[in-house]
């Protein structure tokens, strides 16, 4: 067993004292004890904290393609938005309404205004 020397606040000295007294052992034994608990400790964290930055990689290239896959889907979905929305314009306007893109514009304001609604609000307007 190898000796170390070193210095401790006065106020740490007397808790570990107050400590050893209560448990009826040695101060050595008990710094010894504490010291091997720090370490054990802080060695699990160490090691948690390398499981987690792997788990994590890991997470991240599984969920990759399926981020992909969505952009994908959402470029898709406004591209059909686009396209019944200027089909649906044009549609007013072959019908003789001379005001399409007013009605196009009154309608987007409550399309907005609906999505913005919780589904609460929505359930009433039913």
């Amino acid at each position: 067993m190898k000796e170390i020397h070193l210095r401790v606040e006065d106020d740490l000295h007397k808790q570990l004292k107050a400590f050893a007294k209560q448990r009826g052992e040695p101060m050595a034994v008990v710094v010894r004890r504490l010291l091997r608990s720090a370490l054990a400790n802080q060695a699990a964290v160490d090691a948690v904290d390398v499981v987690s930055v792997a788990v994590r990689k890991v997470i991240r290239a599984e969920l990759k393609p399926t981020e992909n896959r969505m952009a994908k889907l959402a470029a898709k979905a406004a591209i059909a938005a686009a396209t019944a929305m200027y089909l649906n314009t044009q549609t007013i306007e072959d019908l003789g309404k001379r005001d399409a893109l007013d009605l196009y514009r009154r309608a987007r304001v409550k399309a907005v205004a609906y999505l913005r609604a919780s589904d609460d609000d929505t359930k009433e307007g039913e």
